[in-house]
């Protein structure tokens, strides 16, 4: 999966690629984030707090799926 990074005012800051897959064991993520080098650091904050609360979300759900 891969999206845009915007903000409120539409302006895309960045670009997220997403691939995960079930293994054996659960699964595997990769996450890629690309943001340019003059990004400020409280853009850089928010989606990392966002992609954190995000990929906690999912793994919960799926933990509780499989009992």
């Amino acid at each position: 999966m891969s999206s845009n990074l915007f903000l409120a005012d539409g302006t895309v800051v960045g670009r997220a690629l997403i691939q995960s897959g079930d293994t054996v064991d659960g699964f595997t993520a990769n996450l890629t984030v690309c943001f340019p080098v003059t990004c400020p650091d409280e853009v850089l904050e928010h989606h990392l707090r966002h992609y954190a609360a995000e990929f906690r979300n999912w793994i919960t759900a799926a933990a509780a799926a499989r009992i």
